[in-house]
């Protein structure tokens, strides 16, 4: 059970989940044709990698083979027509000291591109919590390698099947597609791959036949011939660390972590070179190549661009003003920092809180920080921009037409963790001691964020090295801090939930305004999860901006 501090104020969903977003598929029948290694093949296509049925297993066996590379808790057993057709591998990983993995190592070197499929049924829909997942992913090639698919593993993507109703495409630490699915009945799962820095991928849409393009460096996930989520035909960007370059992935399977249970069916494993065409990606406006590929942007549509940092690591932030602005008002503003693990992202996924704010008659800020995809940085540089946005927003307030002394800071997941050091005094390592405050915020909102990068307790301590204690906010408060408010899930297995309780105990402890909302359900993306928490979010930083003299923007 889990313990939650009794001031902590936890809000609970209206009304319970509906009918599931994803149907069952219609029967259709398959044709069977000859793989080189003897196992049938189901569907036309190029050259096969793998196709698994099981069908050639004892019950209870193992279902090793010679792509496969590793396999833990992992078992044939009768699918009893209830997934595909005779028999099936059952993922139970029950065992909790142990985790699950089921590898294969496909094609005889690394490869560009790729094409899925496989049918799950989920087993035990009652077991484990919000937590238990099975994680189909894909990564590189490399023959003789164990694991490699694991928790802490990098992958190109993760597509993570909850036991309890969600399916979640996740690259890095951000969950780019979600869907809910029907846990009592069996799905169809297929990707596209491609792993070709310039060039674009064609394939049929399995929903109308229709040719269609996947994008450079994307993958695109169709359940039950639906698109996953909110996923477009052209897919989503993969992590950039593992697919950089055309010929990177080779390593495909399920895996899961130690801390959790989980009970699938896996049946119709295949695997195939997809048939069609690759060809190079056209030029794509600024803000539209962003969603492809990140870049640097230097305008997001309805802001004003100001460099808050010329020369050497310039940088902009992205203004966006009220109707009715004028230099001499005066009003309050709200700078909202992106989150993406110091590793990706841009002031695109903040740009809309600065837009809310504006609407509300604040200036709304949305600064762009140096991260590890675009710049090759460390959260060091990331840090240290954010203090210098947050210094020159206080130093040009008059030509922003803001009070100085009325400027709140927030941020979601790394984000958070950026705008709670533009509340600390003490410059960390790596910030130039410039940039500590000259005014603290007049109030600091958090999503989901990292305010703990300890080596014992926190999130990626790796990513700090030496200084991951020196860099953990936490470990850092200065003695009066801004009031601060925030959500986090209680079930956000990326960020702990723990560590926002600890924050918020020490703020108390000290004397310091903390108020934690508790997210009953969801995780880390927890708004996209469930949208309403989008609409209490913005309704939590409105009380909090007009009870800290915020709101009304002009006095």
């Amino acid at each position: 059970m889990m313990t939650r501090a009794s001031v902590v104020l936890s809000v609970v969903l209206a009304g319970t989940l509906q009918a599931a977003d994803v149907t069952p598929p219609p029967q259709t029948p398959r044709v069977s044709g000859e793989a080189a290694n003897g196992r049938s093949v189901d569907r036309p296509g190029g050259t096969v990698h793998l196709h698994e049925t099981f069908d050639s297993f004892e019950i209870d066996s193992v279902p090793k083979s010679p792509e496969l590379q590793r396999v833990d808790m992992v078992t044939v057993v009768d699918g009893g027509e209830r997934v595909g057709s005779g028999k099936a591998a059952r993922f139970n990983d029950s065992d909790l000291s142990l985790g699950g993995a089921m590898e294969y190592n496909v094609g005889t070197s690394k490869l560009g591109s790729m094409y899925v499929e496989f049918d799950a049924l989920n087993n035990a829909p009652q077991n484990g919590d919000g937590k238990s997942t099975v994680i189909f992913g894909i990564g590189p090639w490399g023959p003789g390698k164990g694991l490699v698919l694991n928790a802490k593993a990098r992958r190109a993507f993760g597509l993570e099947l909850y036991q309890q109703k969600y399916l979640k495409l996740r690259v890095g630490d951000d969950v780019a597609a979600e869907t809910r699915y029907d846990v009592t009945a069996p799905f169809n799962v297929k990707i596209w791959v491609n792993d070709h820095d310039a060039n674009t991928l064609s394939y049929a849409r399995p929903d109308t036949g229709e040719t269609v393009t996947l994008n450079p460096d994307s993958v695109v996930v169709w359940v039950n011939n639906s698109l996953l989520g909110e996923l477009t035909p052209a897919g989503c960007p993969m992590h950039r660390e593992i697919t950089k370059g055309d010929a990177v992935l080779g390593r495909v399977g399920f895996s899961s972590s130690t801390s959790k249970t989980a009970d699938f069916l896996i049946d119709n494993l295949h695997i195939e070179d997809p048939s069609g065409e690759s060809k190079p990606a056209a030029m794509l406006p600024n803000a539209a190549q962003a969603a492809v590929q990140e870049v640097t942007l230097d305008s997001l549509p309805g802001a004003e661009t100001m460099a808050y940092r010329e020369g050497e690591n310039a940088m902009n932030l992205f203004v966006y003003k009220p109707d009715g602005w004028k230099p001499s008002d005066q009003r309050s503003a709200f700078v909202y920092f992106f989150g993406g693990g110091w590793t990706k992202g841009t002031p695109q996924k903040s740009a809309s809180t600065a837009a809310w704010a504006a609407k509300n008659g604040m200036v709304g800020i949305a600064p762009d920080y140096r991260t590890k995809n675009r710049f090759d940085t460390s959260p060091h540089a990331s840090v240290d921009d954010g203090r210098a946005a947050f210094g020159w927003v206080i130093e040009h307030a008059a030509e922003l037409g803001i009070d100085p002394a009325r400027v709140a800071v927030g941020g979601t997941s790394a984000g958070g963790h950026v705008a709670m050091w533009t509340a600390i005094e003490n410059a960390p390592p790596g910030s130039d001691p410039a940039t500590s405050p000259k005014m603290k915020p007049a109030a600091v909102f958090l999503s989901s964020a990292v305010t703990d990068t300890s080596p014992e307790t926190g999130y990626t301590p790796s990513r700090f090295g030496d200084d991951a204690t020196a860099l953990s906010p936490v470990h850092q408060l200065d003695a009066k801090m801004p009031p601060l408010v925030m959500f986090h899930a209680a079930f956000d297995d990326l960020v702990h939930y723990s560590t926002a309780v600890a924050l918020h105990n020490k703020l108390q402890s000290t004397g310091n305004a903390c108020e934690l909302i508790t997210v009953p359900a969801g995780g880390h993306g927890f708004s996209s999860e469930y949208p309403v928490w989008k609409l209490k979010v913005r309704a939590k930083m409105e009380e909090l901006f007009q009870r800290e003299g915020l709101l009304p923007a002009i006095r």
